[in-house]
C-alpha cells in the first residue's frame, strides 16, 4: 500500500504516518528536516519505506514538485492523508487582510492544489482522499479565519466528492475537535485571552475534553480504507458539535 501524509512533522501528520507502519509512506515536511529525519528513522523497516520530502502548500511549484516525488517513491498512490494546516488566532477587528490571506491560502486554497496534484494517480488507483477538518467548520469555534478555512474544506470535499466520485476516488474530510497538539495549545491561548466563546466553552459530552493525535489517526485509517464512505465531514469531537 502506497500513503502520502502531508505535514508528517505535525502532531496529527507523525501519528498518521506511525498508523501506516509496514506500508510504503512518502510524508511532507515543512522546515523541520530534522523532525522529518526522526520520523524517518522511527518508520522506515524492512516491511516499509518511509520517504520525506519537503512542501510548501502555498506554492504551487513545491506541491507538483512533491507529487512527482511521491509517485516515484511508491509503487501506486493508495491514498492521500492531507494534515497540513495553519492557526492565527485573532479577533476579525484585530486582523488584518494578510493574516486572513494566510490562513485560507495554506488550509483552503493549498488543499485545492495538494488534491488537484494527486488526482491522476489517484484514479489510477482507485484511491481515497482524506483531508484535515476541524469542528470549527461546522461550530465556528477557533476563530473568523479559521472557522472560514475550514467551513471552505467541507464545500471542496463535497463538490470534489462528486467530480471524482465515479472515477472509483472517494473523497472524505475529517473533523475533529480540540486535539493535544501544538496548534491547539496556541488556540486555546488565544480563546482564554478574549471573550470568544471557542473550543473551552463547548462541552463534549464526554469526560474528556480533547483527544490524541492517535485517535485522530485511527480515525482517518477507518476513512481512508471504508470503500463506501464518501463525500463526508466526520467528525471526531466527542459530541462537542452534534449535526
Amino acid at each position: 500500500m502506497g500513503v502520502v501524509v502531508t505535514g508528517g512533522t505535525g502532531g496529527i501528520g507523525r501519528a498518521v504516518v506511525r498508523q501506516y507502519d509496514g506500508a510504503d509512506v512518502v510524508c511532507s515536511y515543512h522546515e523541520d528536516a530534522d523532525g522529518a529525519a526522526s520520523l524517518v528513522d522511527a518508520t522506515d523497516s524492512s516491511e516499509g519505506q518511509t520517504v520525506a520530502v519537503e512542501l510548501d502548500v502555498t506554492d504551487p511549484d513545491s506541491v507538483a514538485q512533491f507529487a512527482e516525488k511521491a509517485e516515484a517513491a511508491l509503487d501506486s498512490v493508495d491514498a492521500v492523508v492531507h494534515t497540513v494546516g495553519i492557526a492565527e488566532p485573532a479577533l476579525l477587528e484585530e486582523s488584518t487582510d494578510e493574516q486572513f490571506g494566510r490562513v485560507l491560502e495554506t488550509n483552503l486554497t493549498g488543499t485545492a492544489r495538494v488534491a488537484r496534484a494527486f488526482l491522476p494517480a489517484l484514479r489510477e488507483s482507485a484511491g481515497s482522499l482524506v483531508v484535515l477538518s476541524s469542528v470549527g467548520g461546522t461550530a465556528g469555534t477557533v476563530d473568523t479565519s479559521y472557522a472560514a478555512s475550514k467551513a471552505g474544506l467541507h464545500g471542496l470535499v463535497r463538490a470534489l466528492a462528486r467530480e471524482v466520485g465515479p472515477d472509483g476516488v472517494r473523497v472524505n474530510a475529517l473533523a475533529p475537535g480540540p486535539v493535544d497538539t501544538a496548534m491547539n495549545d496556541t488556540i486555546v491561548e488565544h480563546l482564554e485571552s478574549t471573550e470568544f466563546l471557542g473550543h473551552e466553552n463547548v462541552d463534549t459530552h464526554l469526560p474528556e475534553y480533547s483527544c490524541s493525535p492517535g485517535e485522530v489517526a485511527r480515525s482517518v485509517a477507518y476513512l481512508v480504507g471504508s470503500e463506501f464512505t464518501h463525500g463526508e465531514v466526520h467528525s471526531v469531537n466527542g459530541g462537542m458539535h452534534f449535526r
